[in-house]
């Protein structure tokens, strides 16, 4: 398939997908960890971490802080985390001083949490990630008890509650306890004491189960935890008067994840230095489901669009893969085109309505620029109505690089069981290949580490094609967002899988580089987990 005209947009999508606990197994037999520079000594301090999947109940959340010791033993000296999902809520639960990590020398690291809830007993839970520095890593949970995607990454220093007094958008994601999809978008600035200013004054978007709720006065405020404890959040919209513990990172980007057992939601909170939608070309990947099917069909796509900068999206275009069918079935695969535009509604709120023409997954959709990319949420209504959130990224480079170690994370839904997919890899580049790599599959149960690997090329607009990879993941398309970063979807020829996720260059601590540390990939992920309904209207969460 040749990529060398191929240009594409920014939107996203979220999947609606269930999970049933069975026990995983595997049966490879890996190659050896190839050669690396890190070690458990490279993971010390406080990191702050946060996972959406699924359990036995439906939906699954998690978020906290936890403080590694950098040393050889691995153990790990407390922390606090959030475990919330469809029938119970554990809000600021300990993780134990007993709780140890171990990271292998390429980047590939486990960590074994007992976490003791504040209702009493104890709860088990496997982190499976991979460092691309001593500061950022992508994770999965890893037992048999739920699985989930998300991120984790260092706390540089304690976060003051004046140094908050910034503009933000955020992003979450999740259900409520019946395993409804929800998401919510929005904007607000924060005065030195946390509390969201009158003016500009709050906005929010809500999509639940395809039922909109558009530009909501929003009010409340936010305030930090100390140590690894979490602060606390206030989010105040009509219908909508939610709780949320509060897991910081820095002052650009909390984590957050809701407290208050009336619904299941997690995400993140960046910072929006510049209220503006950036000229040139955005890579973006999306997940979602298509309500205008009978019943829903879940999908996901990825491509890239170019942007003026003012108002016009054009020559873009969209790689989709629909209930396991790539782009229509066409062969060779076609990208659709699209194009649109954006306008700040309302002005100065942070917020554009972006109206796109031709593109599958949605028409119209609220986008909120941040320092973790243009956050997107689909707002339509009536026969093209969908749930569909997710980012997308100004693109500054078009290539990879080669004889480098990365990273990678997927999250999706395996079509054969109707269940959540979540995989972790560390592969090496070549010119043309991915090599010496290892993956932990998370399907229904943990499975062994597994060799992977395959082909890839690149065109010259950064767009490019994986094949012939190895266990779990079979073949992608993915976007460069620069040299050392893409998102991808999955294009399985089996039809078996849906997923969406992103690799990374691996800087190991000697030549860490701080721009890979900081990319925020954590709302490129798929946020919704329970199988898609049929729409329907639902009674608003704050009451």
């Amino acid at each position: 398939m040749s990529f060398s005209n191929r240009v594409f947009l920014p939107v996203v999508a979220l999947f609606s997908l269930a999970f049933l606990v069975a026990c995983g197994s595997g049966s490879h037999s890996p190659v050896p960890p190839p050669s690396g520079g890190f070690s458990n000594t490279d993971f010390k301090g406080t990191y702050t971490f946060s996972v959406l999947g699924a359990d036995a109940n439906g939906t699954f959340a998690m978020a906290g802080s936890l403080t590694a010791c950098g040393c050889t033993q691995g153990t790990i000296s407390g922390g606090n985390v959030d475990l919330v999902d469809s029938g119970s809520s554990a809000p600021n639960s300990t993780i134990s001083n007993s709780s140890t990590y171990e990271i292998t020398q390429d980047g590939r690291g486990k960590a074994n949490l007992t976490i003791t809830p504040t209702a009493g007993g104890t709860v088990g839970v496997v982190l499976d990630f991979v460092l691309t520095s001593s500061s950022h890593g992508l994770i999965i949970r890893f037992d048999d008890n739920g699985t989930g995607s998300g991120t984790i990454d260092s706390q540089p220093t304690p976060v003051t509650q004046s140094s908050l007094a910034n503009a933000y958008a955020f992003s979450l994601a999740g259900s409520d306890t019946a395993n409804n999809p929800l998401s919510a978008e929005g904007a607000f600035t924060l005065d030195s004491s946390g509390n969201i200013a009158a003016s500009p004054a709050g906005i929010e978007d809500v999509n639940y189960n395809v039922a909109i709720s558009s530009q909501l006065a929003l009010t409340g405020g936010i305030t930090v935890g100390s140590g690894t404890a979490p602060g606390t959040a206030a989010l105040t919209a009509t219908g909508y008067d939610l709780t949320f513990d509060v897991y910081a990172i820095d002052n650009t980007h909390l984590k957050i994840i809701e407290s208050d057992g009336k619904a299941v939601l997690v995400g993140d909170v960046f910072t929006q230095p510049s209220a503006s939608i950036p000229s040139g070309n955005l890579v973006f990947t999306v997940a979602g489901a298509d309500y205008s099917q009978n019943p829903a069909v879940p999908f996901v796509a990825g491509g890239i669009v170019s942007s003026d900068g003012a108002s016009q999206l054009s020559s873009g275009a969209e790689d989709i893969n629909e209930g396991g069918v790539v782009d229509g079935g066409t062969s060779p695969a076609t990208p659709a085109s699209f194009n649109g535009t954006f306008v700040a509604s309302p002005s100065g709120s942070g917020r554009f309505l972006v109206s796109l023409t031709g593109f599958a997954g949605g028409s119209t959709f609220a986008a909120y620029p941040s320092t973790g990319g243009i956050l997107i949420m689909q707002i339509d209504t009536g026969l093209g109505a969908g749930i569909t959130a997710g980012v997308a990224m100004k693109q500054n480079g078009t290539s990879l690089d080669s004889s480098q170690g990365y990273g990678l994370n997927l999250t999706g839904m395996d079509l054969s069981s109707g269940g959540e997919l979540d995989e972790i890899a560390q592969f090496q580049t070549t010119s043309g290949a991915f090599t010496n790599g290892l993956i932990d599959v998370n399907d229904g149960g943990p499975e062994s580490p597994a060799n992977f690997g395959g082909s890839y090329s690149v065109g010259a607009n950064g767009v490019g094609s994986a094949t012939n990879l190895t266990n779990g993941l079979q073949s992608m398309f993915f976007y460069v967002v620069d040299n050392q970063t893409a998102v991808f979807i999955s294009t399985d020829p089996s039809g078996d899988q849906m997923s969406v996720g992103a690799f990374q260059e691996q800087s190991t601590p000697s030549t860490a580089n701080a721009a890979v540390a900081e990319q925020h990939l954590a709302m490129v992920r798929s946020v919704l987990r329970s199988r898609p309904a049929q729409k329907g209207h639902q009674t608003p969460l704050g009451h």
